[in-house]
């Protein structure tokens, strides 16, 4: 006999692993209208530089994207391990995940590495799962030369990245050097932040 629970659940978490999927590689492609399709009308996010609506996002997004292309710039974002908790017509999916980028700064081109775990909270829109809310929880970042005889005195600006988090201060300085810097929201792990975050979510699967 089919376990119709279980076979609604698989097929739930199936969706949204793909839902989550195809936000990310839509974001990296700039494929703006796939990109809007994963969201809810009503969606929100954080990252470590934005904090708003998703569709204002996207708008931002893409002017940075095409910034970064003209300067050699390129990203891609690596999803891995994920946790579904599925209550009715809201979940929570959570999942690990590297940023992979490479941006030119002082004249010399580097390899960035940034890893944060994403929190979705998901909720269904006329039948189909969407992303209502998407939180990143940053945990640590690097940076390499791409040419590895570069001495780290011509790009390394220690004292500029003092003012940071020692776990993201090289993901922070980037973002301070090549755009409009970090949004007062960011959330790092083991902080005060995370809690808040996490509360949230535990309140948004419970039903609050």
């Amino acid at each position: 006999m089919i376990d119709e629970k279980r076979l609604q659940a698989s097929i739930d978490r199936s969706e949204i692993i793909h839902l989550v999927s195809k936000s990310i590689i839509t974001r990296d492609s700039g494929l703006w209208d796939e990109l809007a399709q994963c969201y809810h009308s009503e969606a929100e996010f954080t990252s470590s530089w934005w904090h708003g609506k998703a569709k204002d996002f996207m708008k931002a997004a893409s002017k940075r994207m095409d910034e970064a292309r003209k300067e050699g710039g390129e990203q891609k974002h690596m999803t891995a391990n994920h946790l579904i908790v599925i209550n009715g017509d809201r979940a929570t999916a959570e999942c690990d995940l590297c940023l992979f980028s490479r941006r030119p700064i002082n004249g010399v081109e580097l390899d960035f590495q940034t890893f944060s775990r994403r929190l979705h909270l998901m909720a269904k829109e006329n039948g189909d799962w969407k992303i209502w809310r998407r939180f990143a929880i940053y945990e640590k970042a690097r940076m390499d030369s791409v040419d590895p005889t570069v001495d780290p005195e011509e790009y390394y600006d220690g004292e500029a990245m003092a003012k940071y988090p020692k776990a993201m201060r090289i993901h922070l300085w980037r973002l301070d050097v090549k755009s409009s810097g970090p949004t007062e929201a960011i959330c790092i792990k083991g902080t005060d932040k995370e809690k808040v975050v996490r509360g949230e979510a535990q309140k948004w699967i419970e039903g609050a």
